[in-house]
């Protein structure tokens, strides 16, 4: 069903013209921006690890009993290379079967995700202990991502992350201080867990989002993303409305997420304030088709956005180009962040 920009937001889009806006600008990161930076990210880079190998043979030792549980399962998707892909997968292990049954393994697979969740977290972590940290630092500031965090004019902007990686780190590192402001939507690596590796409770949330409960198996539903105790509320859907410029940088706008996203997107379809502008950064021509596509497959039309709004697409692939349309439009992003309205 396409979701046409409901009649409620005429009234937000309205007052848009006249109220001040809170930020000048937000920055919106998925996973691509950690890779620009260098890390090592990908969910098959985790599966691939030793850490991961290790907690599995571990785990498959534990299992008193020896059929195949959610570790199994995920082991079988080391081939993915997008998070987005493994929460599809998880959606699939809990969902109704074509013979009308579900998985039940419930304990099992609880646990199973308890020790999937502390893995990941030590092996992030693992991706900052280099032993050289001048020469990461200095790695990251050359990069897209570094670029676009030194230009940032930290008093009226803001950062959200979707990533587990731990964003203070990153900005200190690439910065040398944090002084812009930062929220962490999917929760955070403590820095107990970087500095002394105590890892108690992982402090991510990595799961699903369902609005259908019956649509996974009972028991299951530790896997919703909500009901993780690390999930915390956001003001991201209404920052988003209240914000001039917003930049994409790395996301891939995917099902799971997108419901932080939509209400934004729906407003820019029908906007009203030639003053905004939309950016989107991403690697190359195939990551910024399917990240439109998933726009279009959450019922909002592309043509609609472009129509009523200002839309600038990077691709990082072609910023050091010479002369490219890509590194004109990245140098004049990075011009515009640095100044104040």
């Amino acid at each position: 069903m396409v979701v046409a920009p409901v009649a409620e937001l005429e009234d937000i889009i309205g007052e848009m013209n006249h109220f001040k806006y809170k930020y000048d600008h937000m920055l919106v990161i998925g996973n691509g921006f950690d890779l620009n930076l260098g890390l090592a990210t990908r969910y098959s880079d985790f599966v691939k690890s030793n850490i991961f190998k290790k907690m599995y043979e571990k785990r498959i030792q534990e299992k008193e009993k020896k059929q195949p549980s959610l570790i199994d399962y995920l082991y079988g998707k080391s081939f993915c290379e997008r998070w987005y892909d493994i929460e599809l997968s998880l959606f699939e292990y809990v969902s109704r079967k074509p013979d009308g049954g579900f998985v039940n393994n419930v304990e099992i697979d609880r646990r199973d995700h308890e020790l999937l969740c502390e893995s990941l977290v030590e092996y992030l972590t693992s991706l900052f202990k280099t032993g050289d940290d001048l020469k990461q630092s200095h790695e990251m500031q050359q990069t897209s991502s570094g670029q676009l965090l030194q230009n940032v004019n930290s008093e009226r902007s803001v950062l959200y992350s979707f990533n587990y990686t731990p964003i203070n780190l990153i900005i200190n590192a690439v910065l040398g201080s944090i002084s812009l402001k930062t929220k962490q939507v999917h929760g955070e690596i403590k820095e107990e867990s970087i500095f002394k590796g105590v890892i108690k409770d992982s402090g991510i949330v990595l799961g699903i989002e369902v609005d259908d409960i019956n649509s996974i198996a009972p028991g299951y539903s530790f896997l919703i993303k909500s009901n993780n105790l690390a999930y915390k509320s956001t003001n991201l859907a209404l920052d988003l409305l209240y914000t001039r410029n917003v930049i994409l940088f790395g996301h891939s706008l995917n099902q799971m997420d997108f419901g932080y996203l939509c209400e934004y997107f729906m407003m820019m379809a029908s906007n009203r304030d030639n003053e905004r502008i939309l950016t989107i950064i991403t690697k190359d021509k195939e990551s910024r088709v399917s990240l439109l596509d998933n726009i279009r497959k959450m019922g909002i039309s592309v043509r609609d956005i472009c129509a009523h709004t200002k839309v600038e697409y990077i691709l990082t692939d072609n910023i050091d180009v010479k002369d490219s349309k890509d590194a004109k439009l990245f140098n004049g992003l990075l011009e515009r962040l640095e100044l104040s309205y």
